[in-house]
């Protein structure tokens, strides 16, 4: 290990202990790795790191110029249990491990809410409808064997590889590694040289694929062991790492994200990842999250509900006895993903048309009030290549104990494909269909708009194609997804809106005005509408109309200029919501507003009757959502019709 490696790893012990504000006890465990790790920082030398085929993504991926996700799947312990706050858990220090290596801008979102390998299949690749989308990722740590204890190999095997595999036909670039925790009773199979069953399964997969794992259990089984620590300092309750415990685990990772970074290429690109033949007969790899929306739902369901836990974005609620819940998939097995506390009911499940069966789920959050996800499995050994229909309800009987029988439903989860009901359609019956199932927006444009847009109405009215340049964020990409085009040619049936969607994640034009951007991003398109929006804009008005004189300078297209929909609740957009902007005030909708008119360029303000849109329809925010910032079908359809409210013909 080269002196500037060492110097990084030092450096990075030091800040983990500032950062944690450890006492004088909590930091000896990170001295003493530090003086353990420095001699054996060559490839694959510590005995509790399987390195295999290392992360050799990661270099590329995790540029100190780019922005990608590094994401944490697992149970409780990869949440934090056991840490006095998120920030002491291990999960956030390999987080900041990364970030400090690699210096990287990276997100740190973490997949939880459920536990094991058999919920992992199911949400890990495909968990849109629960998590939204996390992926891809520069690397993705899998912590998933400490709960599959009490399964069977048979059980387990087939879940992890189903996920590595599904993982790496979708997601090729992302890095792989396998976390291993530490529970009481393994220490003594630790003591005896011994290995535990699952971590053994778990191994079988990842040198089949060439993953590089952690046993950070035997990392700190090995300090119980040598009288180093005990295990009531490891863990207070018995059960979760302490402060000190979640340490260690970080520790115990440190070197693989060390020499992912020393012996990585970033001038190789991308790795090609092997797929070898499958170990298992039937790996899950088709395993996915099912937004309940995909289901036909009794009415007596109320969806779109408020989640009280952050995994899911929206429930469908009921407390209704026989109200069902009927899906219809392809696949060989299906569940159901849960929310369960203290009024929790039980349902019944039928498959096929055959009898009602009860499935017990008041009894994982009995007596405690804090609400729990509960993973489900309600059919399996099915014919995968044929339809099958998973019928769910509640069931009559309140559970001993229980407040109720209320049934919270945060999403199927089945190993095959759902039916969709739309198929079969065009992109704008698509769109009616989505659009369909919601309340109409109310909204009437303003009677003097279109001031500054005479050419491009002109166009609608007479025919031609209007060639429309869409600037900013990934919300402008939101808006383009909306197909609001084909809504607008509807309106005008002799125009063409040629749409050129010319986006950057999370920027604004304090990034487009610097270096010429504005050449690749807009002039070479040569539009005749330009639009600027988004949520990325750094309240920066300025910048804006910088963007919009250097076009000017060169081109002459007319310009709209959209306020912020979506993003986080705590933007000031929502947070600060009013339906009317004050024409002196000094937020970011009336900067613009003034600007727009100084500018001459059209203005068209959509937070205003968006947000209104949401508040009214009885629904929470996450049912027009994908995930924590971004618009889901319904979501774009709010941005699409009122667009198409906008342009639509004055009366």
């Amino acid at each position: 290990m080269d002196v500037p490696a060492i110097i990084i790893l030092r450096q990075l012990l030091v800040d983990r202990i500032k950062g944690t504000h450890m006492n004088h006890n909590d930091c000896f465990p990170c001295l003493l790795a530090f003086a353990v790790l420095m001699p054996v920082l060559s490839f694959g030398a510590e005995g509790w790191i399987r390195d295999r085929d290392g992360m050799p993504g990661c270099p590329t991926r995790l540029k100190p110029d780019s922005y990608i996700n590094v994401v944490g799947m697992g149970g409780p312990v990869m949440a934090g249990a056991g840490a006095t706050h998120e920030g002491a858990g291990y999960r956030s220090a390999l987080m900041g491990m990364v970030r400090k290596q690699f210096n990287a801008q990276m997100g740190s979102p973490c997949i939880g809410g459920g536990a094991g390998s058999w919920w992992g299949a199911f949400c890990g690749t495909y968990g849109q409808a629960v998590y939204g989308q996390h992926l891809p990722a520069g690397i993705m740590f899998l912590d998933l064997a400490a709960d599959d204890e009490g399964s069977t190999e048979e059980e387990v095997l087939p879940a992890v590889e189903g996920l590595v595999r599904s993982m790496w036909k979708r997601y090729p670039v992302t890095d792989l590694v396998f976390l291993y925790g530490l529970s009481k009773k393994q220490v003594e199979l630790y003591r005896k040289g011994e290995i535990p069953d699952v971590v053994k399964w778990h191994e079988k997969v990842a040198g089949h694929y060439g993953i590089p794992s952690v046993n950070m259990g035997q990392y700190v089984a090995g300090k119980i062991i040598a009288g180093e620590l005990t295990f009531d300092q490891f863990s207070a309750d018995g059960k979760y790492p302490a402060n000190r415990g979640h340490a260690l685990y970080a520790e115990a990772v440190l070197p693989l994200i060390v020499r992912a970074k020393v012996n990585g290429n970033p001038a190789a690109g991308l790795p090609k990842r092997k797929m070898p033949e499958p170990l298992t007969k039937a790996p899950l790899e088709e395993a996915r999250c099912v937004a309940y929306d995909r289901a036909k739902i009794d009415p007596r369901w109320r969806i779109g509900q408020e989640s009280p836990d952050k995994t899911f974005l929206h429930l469908a609620a009921c407390d209704v006895p026989g109200a069902t819940v009927t899906l219809r998939f392809k696949g060989d097995q299906a569940g159901g993903f849960f929310l369960v506390g203290e009024d929790a009911g039980d349902v019944e499940v039928s498959v096929d048309g055959g009898a009602w069966t009860l499935c017990p789920l008041f009894g994982e959050g009995r007596g405690d009030r804090k609400a729990q996800t509960v993973a489900r499995r309600l059919a399996k050994g099915l014919d995968p290549a044929q339809w099958h229909e998973l019928g769910l309800r509640v069931a009559a009987k309140q559970p001993e104990g229980s407040r109720g029988r209320m049934v919270r439903l945060g999403a199927f989860l089945v190993n095959g494909t759902p039916s969709d009901p739309y198929e079969g359609m065009t992109t704008l019956q698509r769109i009616d269909a989505v659009y369909a199932g919601m309340d109409p927006i109310n909204y009437t444009p303003p009677a003097e708009r279109w001031s500054q847009i005479h050419g491009t109405m002109r166009r609608l009215r007479e025919g031609g194609t209007i060639k429309v340049v869409m600037l900013g964020d990934s919300i402008i990409g939101n808006t383009a997804a909306s197909q609001f085009n084909l809504l607008i040619e509807r309106l005008y049936p002799k125009a063409k809106l040629d749409i050129k969607v010319s986006t950057r994640g999370s920027t604004g034009c304090w990034w487009y005005k610097e270096e010429n951007r504005i050449e690749s991003y807009v002039l070479k398109h040569k539009p005749d509408l330009l639009i600027i929006g988004g949520i990325s804009q750094r309240d920066d008005v300025d910048s804006i109309r910088t963007v919009i004189r250097q076009v000017r300078a060169k081109q002459q297209p007319e310009i709209l200029l959209l306020t912020p929909v979506f993003g986080f609740t705590f933007a000031s957009h929502i947070a600060k919501w009013t339906y009317a902007i004050d024409p002196n005030g000094t937020d970011y909708r009336a900067a613009l507003m003034r600007m727009a008119a100084e500018e001459r360029c059209e203005f068209m303000d959509m937070t205003g009757v968006w947000w209104q849109y949401i508040l009214d329809s009885g629904k929470c925010y996450g049912w027009f959502r994908g995930d924590a910032v971004h618009a889901n079908e319904r979501g774009c359809q709010i941005i699409g019709r009122l667009l198409e409210k906008y342009f639509a013909p004055k009366q």
